[in-house]
């Protein structure tokens, strides 16, 4: 069996299964949006004893995640540090520090990579995140951008995939299908629209980090589950779904989708970065409702397919 017929997932649980766990510092390992260890350092910015530290990494690569012609250097910079602090957001916490790894060609444009740094460090400095190291390398054709992130959340608001039950409603932030219209365009365009329709894709993340509004939900104790929705909202039900042992049903005419988009774009177009999380009926005042929890043999969400993105398929 091949990669194209195994997927992404299929691959993440198979790794998950072979990696040996040692350390007792280790609350979560493979499988959600951050690992999260026990913290012990006293630096924090985080006033509590009882501290944990995430980490995260996500890379970017040409000709696979962007296009060179179709994204501004310091628009796709923005974006690489911006995936990564929506994965330190689901799970309750704040960003502190990161290593950057550039991978270019030997003739690549030194200009281009100083526009690179200059969108990651605008949003570096805006959530107050240290960079701290990394790496460059030469690659043979390709750019390659990779950005670990670390951060911390205090042990009693740390938010998993794992915690919905039967009876939470499925709550979301925002809207769904904008980036996937927008890729949809971009296809269909002439350079100049392209450029400026990719510089929009980008710069649109910058709205989207959900950052506070995790905070909020963690600090209010409000949520049973989270994740962000970069792989679409229907694959991030899902793994909420088995990481919690349960069944969730999609009302479809409550997803609120993005001026443009189709509900299908919205559904399984992702890279909205939004917050996806379940929330008992009576804390749930306020949120927009896409679903419910249910039970096992109970939902509606496998219908749907969870295609959602898959770097193998």
């Amino acid at each position: 069996m091949n990669l194209s017929q195994f997927g992404e997932f299929g691959l993440i649980d198979l790794i998950s299964r072979k990696l040996a766990k040692t350390s007792k510092r280790v609350i979560i390992g493979v499988g959600d949006d951050c690992a999260v260890l026990k913290l012990k350092t006293q630096n924090s910015k985080l006033k509590t004893k009882e501290k944990l530290l995430l980490i995260t990494t996500d890379t970017l690569i040409e000709n696979v995640h962007f296009k060179i012609k179709k994204t501004s250097f310091f628009d796709l910079g923005y974006k690489a540090l911006a995936v990564n602090i929506s994965d330190i957001a689901a799970m309750g916490g704040v960003p502190t520090f990161a290593v950057v790894t550039i991978g270019a060609p030997k003739k690549f444009s030194v200009k281009k990579i100083e526009e690179l740094y200059q969108g990651i460090n605008k949003l570096a400095k805006k959530c107050q995140i240290d960079i701290v190291g990394g790496d460059t390398v030469r690659t043979p054709k390709e750019l390659i951008v990779s950005i670990t992130l670390l951060g911390e959340v205090e042990k009693e608001y740390l938010l998993t995939r794992s915690g919905a039950r039967a009876g939470d409603l499925i709550c979301v932030t925002g809207e769904f299908g904008g980036p996937a219209k927008n890729k949809f365009r971009i296809t269909n365009a002439d350079p100049a629209t392209e450029l400026r329709i990719g510089a929009e894709r980008s710069r649109g993340a910058e709205c989207r980090i959900r950052l506070k509004e995790a905070r909020k939900i963690a600090r209010a104790r409000l949520a049973t589950a989270m994740i962000d929705s970069s792989d679409g909202l229907v694959r991030s039900i899902l793994e909420i779904c088995k990481a919690s042992k349960v069944e969730a049903r999609i009302d479809l005419n409550k997803v609120p989708i993005a001026k443009g988009a189709t509900l299908e774009q919205a559904l399984y177009g992702g890279e909205e970065y939004e917050l996806v999380f379940t929330v008992p009926k009576s804390k749930a005042r306020g949120f927009k409702v896409v679903g419910e929890i249910v039970g096992k043999g109970q939902g509606n969400i496998q219908q749907l397919k969870g295609r959602g993105f898959d770097h193998f398929k």
